[in-house]
């Protein structure tokens, strides 16, 4: 009777091996992941070349938990980042991307967000701000299709369209804030965190405040509408489930923004 039981256990703990094994090495495939890779501290490339930021290390972070991924991160201009995600160039967008009808019929949202912000008005310390209301005759500069476009097109219709609105070819932070510091635009939308970071380092002449003060949008990891996509975003949203419970997530934030964004609170 022993050796039958020995036998049973030796045979269960050999299937638990091979289990735990399968599930740590899924697949075993490679997951391209588009970023802008020029919006620091989200995702950018250092001076060394290296792809980093809190969005990079989010998924890596992620991909470790899964195990049998290989992530190869491609910076790509937002205006067409969103685009190649759909024509099956990419199988993940980590853009601290935000929700909308139109981008949910066209692609996964991960099952819960990992990071939330707010849209922040980016002015010259010489340009008198103080609310949304100040943008009434002045010019604006976002990147197209972004939450903050979205925004401030929302904000303008409401407003009787007393706002010049104007869309950035080149999506990438220091690229739109030098608009702004030249004079050929007022104002620009961006996330309250790479502005900060932004005027710090360079100590440039800018301010910020809310657009909205009540206004705290999630933003999410976002997968390729197809089967492959479905099952990454099963792994991925496992993978940050345990990320956000071990409290990896919460200190990866603090590492890059000085404080924890990924709960929503401002």
């Amino acid at each position: 009777m022993k050796k039958i039981l020995f036998f049973l256990l030796s045979l269960t703990v050999v299937a638990s091996s091979a289990f735990c094994k399968e599930k740590k090495n899924a697949k075993n495939e490679v997951v391209r992941i588009a970023i802008e890779g020029g919006w620091k501290p989200y995702n950018f490339v250092d001076e060394k070349g290296k792809i980093t930021g809190f969005d990079v290390d989010v998924v890596n972070a992620i991909a470790e938990r899964i195990g049998g991924l290989t992530i190869k991160f491609e910076p790509t201009p937002w205006d067409g980042m969103l685009v190649a995600l759909s024509a099956g160039r990419f199988d993940a967008v980590a853009n601290e991307i935000k929700k909308n009808p139109a981008r949910e019929k066209q692609y996964l949202y991960a099952s819960q967000p990992y990071n939330y912000d707010y849209p922040a008005l980016i002015f010259k310390n010489t340009t008198k701000i103080k609310s949304a209301q100040d943008l009434f005759g002045k010019t604006v500069i976002v990147g197209g299709g972004s939450s903050y476009a979205e925004w401030v097109e929302k904000f303008n219709k409401e407003n009787g369209n007393k706002i010049n609105i104007v869309y950035a070819g080149d999506t990438a932070t220091a690229a739109i804030f030098a608009e702004v510091l030249s004079g050929r635009a007022d104002v620009t939308i961006d996330g309250p965190v790479a502005a900060g970071v932004f005027i710090n380092e360079r100590k440039e002449p800018l301010s910020y405040i809310p657009a909205d003060p009540d206004l705290l949008n999630p933003a999410y990891l976002i997968f390729a509408k197809n089967k492959k996509g479905e099952r990454i975003r099963a792994l991925f949203d496992q993978g940050l489930e345990e990320i956000r419970a071990d409290g990896t997530l919460s200190k990866l934030a603090i590492k890059w923004f000085g404080s924890d964004t990924t709960v929503k609170s401002k």
